[in-house]
């Protein structure tokens, strides 16, 4: 993992694991100590492993459904599959789109108005449906919105909790199901992280991997049950203020 070091390693697999599942944007929480700090990039191997500890928190989290074999024989199923299409094809057909470096002014924007999207939403969307009637076109649709998650600081549960929010889904279900389709979405990752053998060329810590994998997995799986117990509580104007303010914050700062 390169020159990083072994705190920086567990705050960073910390903000990994609370920003993934949260509409905050983990991609730009962990391009905000590089960018502020001067920290050295944490490298892809570090990717893979805080990706893989973060589906392993999620996978556990939703277990009794994906150990029901009838899950995968489910409509929800293949909605979570249609919903992933849309953001598979943008990897594939615009290459090198990972690798474009965002700018804290681009990063800091993002934040503000995707914040503002999502506020937009939680008073637009009537609330009036759940997950188990989603029609195909509102997975897709779901689907098409979380595109924007590319750029960074637009978030990619962000994106998908404000599509299912305008669609009229109750914010707790439009939460699982952002969750839900972090699954394939993280899964993608890492199998994209994967073909850059890059990797391959910089020396692998054990200690830090495991580091970074255990820290990742269990701030995760703690942050997947409170922010379903925040949203089905309070709903998302707590995550609305954090954005908007972190966005006006580093544009203070830059």
């Amino acid at each position: 993992m390169g020159e990083v070091d072994l705190l920086q390693i567990i705050i960073l697999s910390i903000i990994q694991a609370i920003t993934e599942f949260l509409p905050i944007s983990s991609s730009a929480h962990l391009l905000l100590p590089s960018k502020l700090l001067g920290w050295p990039d944490q490298g892809i191997f570090f990717d893979i492993t805080v990706h893989a500890a973060t589906l392993a928190a999620v996978l556990l989290f939703f277990r009794k459904e994906f150990l029901d074999i009838n899950f995968y024989k489910s409509r929800m199923f293949l909605l979570l599959v249609l919903a992933t299409m849309p953001l598979v094809a943008s990897a594939l057909l615009i290459p090198g789109l990972g690798d474009y470096r965002w700018t804290l002014s681009s990063i800091a924007l993002a934040n503000i108005v995707f914040g503002i999207l999502l506020l937009i939403s939680t008073y637009v969307g009537k609330e009036n449906k759940q997950n188990g009637r989603m029609k195909v076109w509102e997975a897709f649709f779901i689907g098409l919105f979380q595109c924007f998650s590319l750029i960074s600081g637009a978030s990619r549960s962000g994106t998908a909790i404000t599509a299912a929010l305008f669609l009229g889904f109750n914010k707790t279900d439009a939460a699982k199901f952002s969750l839900m389709l972090s699954i394939p979405t993280i899964a993608g990752a890492i199998f994209f992280s994967f073909l850059d053998i890059r990797y391959l060329d910089t020396d692998i810590s054990i200690l830090t991997t495991i580091t970074g994998f255990l820290t990742t997995f269990i701030f995760a799986y703690v942050s997947i049950d409170i922010f379903l117990k925040v949203v089905k509580s309070i709903g998302y104007t707590p995550f609305v203020l954090y954005r908007v303010l972190l966005g006006i914050l580093i544009l203070c700062l830059i």
